[in-house]
């Protein structure tokens, strides 16, 4: 799952990418721009342990600058999730869908971490939340992280649906599906693998 958490924390540096400048301090300005400092190391986290404290640090100020926006909590939640401390991640994701229950991008981040924790009946619940909204930018992650959900889970009918819409929906995508495939691969989970090289090629 470090793959598909890279590709998540890519979609929540997007997110946060819309500041303004000003002079003056501007709180939520800042929290955003730590959040996506912290964001930045938290990827990197596997290369050194430095990485995983930068990213502790510039999360927590972001927190501290911006304590109720969701975006920041979530980043902290991906945080609690790398480093294992699952409870306190789930506390903070099952808040953020409840304080925006029409974000879809709440509910895949949601769904993705209950498919890491083997809670698949749960996970698919979420992706379906995040799939009900018709309008929001996330839709194509959702399906390409419920693919990979399903898959993991042995769920071949319902992967099989997630990506055909995925490719539907964005011919693009194929790519990143490839590049999973690999990442798979080179874990040496080579039926995921084989599955996600030949569903891209469809």
């Amino acid at each position: 799952m470090k793959g598909v958490l890279i590709a998540l924390i890519s979609m929540l540096i997007l997110a946060g990418c819309q500041t303004n400048a000003r002079e003056e301090f501007d709180p939520e300005a800042a929290a955003l721009a730590r959040m996506r400092l912290g964001l930045g190391y938290l990827a990197k986290a596997n290369e050194s342990e430095d990485n995983v404290k930068a990213a502790h640090y510039n999360l927590k100020l972001a927190a501290q600058y911006s304590p109720n926006n969701p975006q920041v909590m979530l980043a902290m939640a991906m945080f609690d999730q790398h480093v294992g401390e699952y409870n306190e991640a789930e506390m903070i994701y099952k808040r953020i869908t409840l304080m925006q229950p029409g974000n879809g991008l709440f509910h895949v981040h949601y769904g993705s971490f209950l498919c890491g924790r083997n809670r698949y009946q749960e996970a698919k619940e979420q992706f379906s939340k995040s799939l009900e909204f018709d309008r929001h930018r996330w839709k194509a992650d959702t399906y390409e992280q419920y693919g990979y959900c399903a898959i993991q889970n042995g769920d071949t009918k319902t992967a099989d649906l997630m990506f055909k819409q995925l490719f539907e929906y964005d011919s693009n995508r194929r790519n990143n599906v490839i590049k999973t495939a690999e990442f798979y691969k080179n874990k040496g989970d080579k039926k995921i693998a084989n599955y996600l090289f030949l569903i891209s090629k469809k």
